[in-house]
């Protein structure tokens, strides 16, 4: 498993990148970090790490913890674990059904696939 310190060194390696060229305007960056039910550990140490303030909120099955607002601040980042590992189920539910439109057409789902 990685420390915090491999991934201040790639953080910095980013950072650098950036400033290359500080007054490019860009999208928001937004990290997101997805742990599951075995590395609960690691999710409340990176959590533990984040700056200040944070917010809680259960998406479906996940609990989310996460620091800045998607799409407005210049970074933000985002913490998932499913919440079967810090959550006790007391009563099943039926998984949901969804339809949803394509999102991309044929030709484009193709070049997904192609390396």
């Amino acid at each position: 498993m990685p420390t915090a310190h491999d991934a201040a060194i790639e953080l910095r390696k980013l950072a650098d990148a950036l400033d290359r060229k500080p007054e490019a305007e860009i999208l928001p960056l937004t990290i997101s970090v997805y742990a599951n039910t075995s590395q609960k550990e690691g999710f409340l140490s990176l959590a533990s790490l984040l700056p200040r303030p944070l917010a809680k909120r259960y998406e479906g099955d996940k609990l989310m913890v996460s620091h800045g607002k998607r799409w407005t601040d210049t970074l933000s980042i985002g913490l998932y674990i499913d919440r079967s590992a810090v959550c006790r189920v007391v009563k099943e539910a039926q998984p949901a059904e969804y339809e949803c439109e394509p999102l991309l057409s044929a030709a484009e789902e193709a070049l997904l696939e192609t390396a």
